[in-house]
């Protein structure tokens, strides 16, 4: 008697181990998040380069859009500078944009309903250094 229900205790728990790793594999709720370029210029000199790329969300983390700077002519080895960094449920990539105000102050506008993560006054990694102005619309 003993030996039939730990046999189908035993059955019952490989069909829902079986059960959890068939649903994680075929839903993708926890799938690595995938990053898109949106937007890259370098500056008017052509030494620096602001990129703006869309990370996407999943099961728990909303779709995000990220900017980062980098020197214009580097490799993809080098680590981009994070700058800015915003977040929500509903955001598309029209809700941030950035533009070149002049040689060293970059702008950037965002939708003032994203929650901001990052968002740095000037770069520190980049020579010479960018100063950011920010625009809430």
């Amino acid at each position: 008697m003993i030996k039939k229900i730990l046999i189908g205790v035993l059955i019952i728990g490989l069909f829902s181990i079986f059960g959890i790793a068939i649903f994680m594999a075929n839903f993708d709720i926890f799938e690595e998040s995938t990053e898109i370029e949106l937007n890259a210029e370098c500056d008017f000199e052509g030494l620096r380069k602001v990129k703006m790329t869309e990370m996407s969300g999943n099961a728990t983390v909303n779709r995000s859009i990220h900017i980062y700077a980098t020197e214009c002519n580097s490799d993809n080895n080098v680590e981009p500078e994070p700058i800015f960094a915003a977040s929500a449920g509903f955001i598309k990539p029209k809700d941030v944009s950035f533009e070149w105000k002049n040689f060293d102050t970059l702008t950037i506008k965002y939708n003032k309903k994203l929650d901001i993560f990052i968002q740095k006054g000037k770069s520190e990694q980049v020579k010479p250094k960018i100063i950011f102005e920010y625009k809430a619309e």
